[in-house]
């Protein structure tokens, strides 16, 4: 099994690349927003008080996954240190059940992530899409890059979605 795990600020492209990604390679999309969403839909606006749930479904989906060798897309905001527990666990739960897990790091020029913000795109999912509250998220930029892991970086700011893709895929 193979985990393309593709993070990077909100509206890097996280999305948009990996359901392109996996139209090219065939490969499962689990974004983050399919655990989050459905946890908020159970708890509103609980759902920090409960977000141990989405990290566990998180984790049990890619752990079946991985003892069932099915490749696997998934898309991650990392926060900072405080994520740190949780993307080892994931990171566990593939290699733990002999999978591998691939990083891919989106990142793209702040300017262009407060345009995108505003994407009717963003508003299919309960995304971010408030440029204000992006602005002040993204002081520190640095803050989104996983420091801990290899990893493959790529610039949304200098290539298409079509051609992030294609970039991804080649490292499969």
């Amino acid at each position: 099994m193979k985990l393309i795990f593709i993070y990077g600020p909100p509206a890097v492209g996280k999305l948009t690349v990996a359901e392109k990604l996996s139209e090219l390679s065939g490969i499962p999309l689990f974004h983050n927003h399919v655990t989050r969403d459905l946890v908020q839909d159970i708890y509103g606006d609980g759902i920090a008080e409960n977000y141990d749930l989405v990290r566990d479904i998180r984790n049990l989906v890619l752990s079946y996954c991985a003892k069932n060798d099915t490749d696997l897309i998934f898309t991650y905001v990392y926060g900072g240190a405080e994520d740190d527990e949780h993307v080892r666990k994931m990171k566990s739960s593939v290699e733990d059940n002999g999978g591998e897990a691939v990083f891919v790091e989106l990142t793209a020029e702040r300017a262009d992530l407060l345009v995108r913000v505003n994407g009717e795109s963003r508003k299919r999912y309960k995304k971010l899409h408030d440029a204000k509250i992006l602005e002040k998220l993204t002081e520190d930029m640095e803050k989104f890059s996983i420091p801990f892991i290899e990893k493959t970086a790529i610039d949304t700011s200098k290539y298409s979605s079509d051609e992030v893709a294609k970039m991804i895929q080649e490292l499969l």
